[in-house]
């Protein structure tokens, strides 16, 4: 497992790796080479020739991205979770010395062998492994004991860091800048000290199988009343008749649910077909619920879009046991449909005046009752032939109310050409839906 001394048990492993593996420039003995973990350090100014040595620099250490929500694969219990190891890229600076006097004058030549010499090394190396072991007597392994036996190798690449990076770093150092060569290591794994949590144990387990299929709706309209009153139109308002097609709907309970309201049982027709009224302020009554019970006013439908959806019970076999072989049962399982949508209108009762004299616009207010004609922060307008008056609130005569809507008729007057004497019908848009009913306004 590998620990805190992972970081440098990698420089240790550099060093050693470097020391038994590097050539040597002629007339230079192995015991002469020096492979030293450290910061630069300033050699003697007052003597050009310097003792020959390849220094390993950890300048930076950061965090592998792609690791760092992963365990360690092959360890601890499959169920584990928490706490993944903190996984490094070590970045080392490799850098040279043995210059040598010239006559008086620095010569680097020996440090640039043995640089050249180092980066020989770890380019012919560039993983390492439990099994590389030294090839001087006596052979040991490379690899420090930190990190043997562990999931990720230590990967040795050369980084392409500019001259700019570069003199950044020995700038910081406030050292005078030598040729050196960028390394990074990855990946170097600190596993958490902190306790891992266990998933707890399956006590129960239940497998239900259905050979039935869930319902599926295909389309939902208002149903007809009227002779030719056309198929298809999704508007509907409340205590209207919707009609739902699809399948699969026949089952020990069938539910349907309008929005946001509590399902509601019904009877469908048919496997094909469920009939169902829209409610307004009050449940119908089903099997569940024997008797009416009240929408809370904040529940109700708006007008507007509204969703349908049908929920079925059927029995399932159900295998239920914890560690043995289980027991065959019998369990009801609710499945629900997809989704489908209807338009909720809003409903004019009356307006008044249910005239205006032409040019008598502008002092006139039309007030119109009804129900969802209001709902604040909806937009809601009435349309008088083709002008659409928006609805403000609050409006000429105080607040707008769901059942009573009052908007100023001066747009009339505003129009090019005016308005001109004859009747126009009046509706109500809400959220989008306009009112069903065909009532006309009079301009005399």
């Amino acid at each position: 497992m590998s620990n805190f001394l992972a970081i440098g048990g990698v420089s240790a492993t550099l060093q050693a790796l470097l020391r038994d593996r590097m050539e040597l420039p002629a007339g230079m003995a192995r015991t002469d080479l020096q492979v030293t973990i450290s910061t630069p350090q300033p050699e003697d100014d007052a003597q050009a020739a310097e003792p020959t040595r390849v220094n390993l620099f950890l300048y930076r250490a950061t965090e592998n991205g792609a690791l760092k929500n992963q365990l360690i694969p092959g360890q601890g219990h499959p169920s584990e979770y928490d706490h993944p190891p903190l996984s490094l890229v070590l970045h080392f600076m490799l850098t040279a010395y043995g210059a040598t006097d010239d006559n008086g004058l620095v010569n680097e030549t020996r440090a640039h062998f043995l640089l050249g010499s180092a980066m020989r090394v770890l380019h012919d190396y560039p993983i390492i492994t439990d099994s590389l072991t030294t090839i001087h007597s006596p052979p040991t392994q490379i690899l420090h004991s930190s990190l043997r036996g562990e999931f990720e190798h230590v990967k040795i690449c050369l980084d392409p860091l500019s001259l700019e990076d570069l003199s950044k770093v020995w700038t910081a150092l406030t050292r005078p800048y030598r040729l050196s060569a960028a390394y990074t290591v990855s990946v170097v794994q600190i596993e958490s000290r902190l306790v891992k949590t266990l998933a707890a144990p399956v006590l129960t387990r239940r497998i239900h199988l259905a050979v039935s299929k869930r319902p599926q709706i295909t389309n939902v309209y208002r149903t007809p009343v009227l002779p030719g009153e056309p198929i298809g139109d999704i508007r509907a308002r409340v205590l209207q008749e919707l009609t739902i097609e699809g399948e699969n709907f026949r089952a020990a309970q069938t539910w349907v649910k309008l929005g946001d309201l509590e399902p509601i049982g019904v009877q469908p027709a048919s496997d094909r077909e469920i009939r169902i009224v829209i409610p307004d302020d009050i449940y119908p009554t089903d099997a569940d619920h024997p008797l009416p019970r009240p929408i809370p006013a904040a529940d109700r439908l708006r007008a507007g879009p509204q969703t349908v959806e049908v929920q079925i019970l059927r029995p399932t076999e159900v295998v239920a046991g914890g560690l043995d072989r289980g027991v065959v049962g019998v369990d009801d399982q609710r499945q629900s449909s997809n989704h489908c949508v209807f338009l909720l209108a809003p409903e004019i009762v009356s307006f008044t005046p249910p005239s205006v004299a032409a040019g008598g616009f502008a002092g006139a207010v039309l007030t119109v009752t009804g129900q969802r004609l209001f709902q604040s922060g909806i937009k809601t307008v009435v349309l008088v032939g083709d002008v659409s008056i928006p609805v403000p609130d609050p409006g000429p005569g105080g607040p707008q109310t769901e059942t009573s809507i009052q908007v100023s008729l001066i747009a009339l007057g505003l129009t090019t050409p005016s308005t001109p004497v004859g009747p126009y019908p009046v509706r109500v848009m809400v959220n989008g839906v306009q009112s069903l009913e065909n009532m006309t306004f009079q301009v005399t």
